[in-house]
């Protein structure tokens, strides 16, 4: 304090008390906002990734049941009365 001021009254320090205490109320709840914010975009992202695995891995399931049974119903014969004469190699 400088010569010439008074001291601030008890009505003025308590206003400046409340506005402080105000602003501080304000950032907290600021802050809880974007807490709740940052939870909700987890758990979306965490549901996001575990349908999208589930797809992927369910393609890929289907591919090979679809494949395996596709190779199934087609079996491969081999009749020895058809198959070409044996020719001989090379004498060792």
């Amino acid at each position: 304090m400088t010569a010439g001021e008074t001291p601030p009254s008890d009505d003025a320090q308590r206003d400046l008390e409340r506005h402080a205490l105000r602003n501080v109320r304000g950032l907290v709840d600021k802050i809880e906002h974007l807490d709740e914010k940052a939870g909700r975009n987890q758990k979306r992202m965490l549901v996001g990734l575990i349908v999208g695995t589930t797809l992927v891995v369910g393609i890929i399931v289907g591919t090979l049941i679809y494949v395996s049974d596709k190779q199934m119903t087609k079996p491969v014969v081999v009749d020895p009365a058809k198959l070409p004469p044996i020719q001989p190699g090379p004498p060792k």
